[in-house]
């Protein structure tokens, strides 16, 4: 077993995909675990001084930013990896120049645009969803938050230059901002109301992510120059650019049903149920820190096989990791449903321990869902985005009629098995094509 262990270790090092993955997403899951771990502290303490209530409507006001965001906010990081990566392969420093410049201003100005629509834009919200006057100055403050997310170009430069180590770190710092600021903040007043917790969310996350473009762009200046970036001319094929990222930005868009509607969904039964589904969301997105590294790592790396037309590797790797995800996630899956009636009362309290079976079936769902993380980056590194738009809509339609018809009669186990469907689907059809792109009959 050791000599079979040292082996692979062996053939990784001599594999420089493999080991540029590995190291990539070494630093990516120290970043989002430990931040992870944090956050989570952040949500039990403040869970403790303002109330599941509060805490629900916390979780209501953000989500509403975070929609406006993906709505407004065009998603520019996702084309900067694959025609920047394809700039890299072609050794042309110029054309990577050109992509960031364009990268940067769509990030800025959908930004300015995304803050200020949905800041006046939350009144009308409000008034749909019966939202309370403080609620809606909840979201007007997180709304604040959009003008910083130009982070979208920053981010990809991060990526394609493999500094996920300094990804890593912004992540890390920013989450442990926000609970000093949070301990702080509880220290001087000796409490916390769900308008503090909203002011020091809103603060955290900006700086958090001025944090990342101020790493990012230190990054590019040092290898590729400033006067490069400024004197950059727009690369001939922009059109295909500013496509593919407006394809990427609607897959986004038709996907915020899966992402956010949720607890929108929940709020129909109770705020405290809202907080009980969040804290849920939390917990499986645990499970995911051992995938989502391998899908930030990952997409540079696809796009570099599919610029040198090695795209069956590319899907080979998909299904070698898709094995291995399901090694390591039924276990744990398990380990934690069975364990969690125990010490989701003990941290949480009663409520989140009637509804452990919930979060079991989560997490297995999830797991599932998983082990198929990386077909997406692969789906888009063959240029698809706009069959990945499609494929997304018709699950998100489908999921969207489902929880609206089911969760009032099924509650929240109906929405998970809504979510199960939506995935489903959507691996369905992008392996599909895949494989009918590579003519492949069966794998």
């Amino acid at each position: 077993m050791k000599n079979l262990v040292k082996e692979k270790v062996s053939r990784i090092k001599k594999d420089n995909f493999w080991k540029t993955l590995f190291t990539n997403s070494f630093w990516a899951f120290l970043g989002d675990g430990m931040a992870s771990v944090i956050n989570l502290i952040v949500t039990i303490v403040l869970i403790w001084l303002i109330g599941n209530y509060d805490y629900g409507s916390l979780v209501l006001a953000q989500s509403y930013m975070q929609i406006m965001d993906v709505l407004l906010n065009i998603q520019s990081w996702k084309s900067v990896i694959q025609y920047g990566q394809k700039a890299l392969v072609e050794k042309n420093k110029q054309k990577l120049c050109g992509y960031v410049k364009i990268g940067c201003f769509l990030d800025v100005s959908t930004a300015i645009l995304g803050g200020i629509v949905s800041f006046f834009l939350a009144g009308l919200i409000g008034k749909l969803f019966g939202w309370d006057n403080n609620l809606v100055w909840c979201a007007r403050i997180f709304s604040l938050t959009i003008f910083s997310h130009f982070s979208g170009t920053p981010t990809a430069i991060l990526r394609i230059t493999n500094k996920f180590n300094l990804v890593a770190i912004q992540k890390v710092v920013a989450a442990i901002f926000k609970l000093g600021c949070l301990g702080f903040i509880f220290f001087w007043k000796k409490s916390i109301s769900l308008l503090n917790a909203v002011i020091i969310y809103t603060i955290t996350d900006a700086v958090g992510n001025l944090l990342l473009v101020f790493l990012a762009f230190f990054v590019f200046f040092k290898k590729y120059g400033f006067k490069n970036l400024i004197k950059a001319k727009i690369p001939k094929d922009y059109k295909e650019f500013t496509k593919y990222t407006l394809w990427g930005t609607l897959s986004e868009i038709v996907d915020i049903p899966i992402n956010y509607f949720d607890v929108f969904i929940i709020s129909f039964l109770s705020k405290e149920l809202v907080a009980v589904f969040k804290v849920f969301k939390q917990i499986v997105a645990i499970l995911s820190k051992v995938t989502t590294p391998i899908y930030q790592a990952i997409m540079p790396q696809f796009s570099e096989l599919s610029a040198k037309g090695l795209k069956q590797r590319g899907f080979e790797v998909v299904l070698k990791i898709r094995k291995a995800v399901l090694t390591v996630g039924i276990p744990f899956t398990i380990l934690v449903s069975i364990t969690s009636p125990f010490w989701l009362k003990i941290i949480y309290g009663e409520l989140y321990a009637q509804n452990w079976y919930i979060l079991g079936l989560y997490l297995l769902v999830q797991t599932l869902a998983l082990s198929y993380t990386t077909v997406h980056p692969y789906f888009n590194s063959l240029g698809k985005t706009k069959e990945s738009a499609i494929y997304v809509s018709i699950a998100n339609i489908v999921y969207v009629i489902l929880a609206i018809s089911f969760v009032k009669s099924g509650g929240m186990i109906a929405l998970v098995i809504c979510y199960f469907i939506q995935a489903f689907i959507v691996i369905f059809l992008k392996v599909k094509n895949i494989k009918r792109s590579l003519k492949i009959k069966k794998a």
